[in-house]
């Protein structure tokens, strides 16, 4: 889910959270930390390479230092589709397989 040049909001989200009517703030939930963190997050709409858009977290990097996600973690979440919050419930860290 993550990536160097910004935090795309999975396409799931996305549409329970209709952004293709309109950009709106996200309340982002890390409920993998120790305490738990909630803070809340704008929206951007980018343009695909072959066509359509992707919706992607504002203030991408300090959302991923805040959550304490890096680059390549598989990033487990869940998406409340009446209150519009996202839950980060688990990051598992990349490792990387040696031959």
């Amino acid at each position: 889910m993550a990536c160097e040049r910004y935090f795309r909001i999975p396409d799931p989200v996305s549409r329970m959270a209709r952004l293709d009517e309109g950009l709106k703030d996200i309340t982002v939930r890390l409920m993998h930390l120790d305490p738990p963190q909630q803070f809340t997050n704008g929206t951007r709409r980018e343009r695909k390479i072959d066509g359509g858009f992707r919706y992607t977290l504002t203030r991408w990097k300090k959302f991923m230092k805040a959550a304490r996600i890096n680059v390549r973690d598989r990033v487990h979440y869940s998406f409340d589709e009446n209150d519009q919050v996202l839950s980060v419930e688990l990051v598992v860290p990349y490792v990387r397989r040696s031959h």
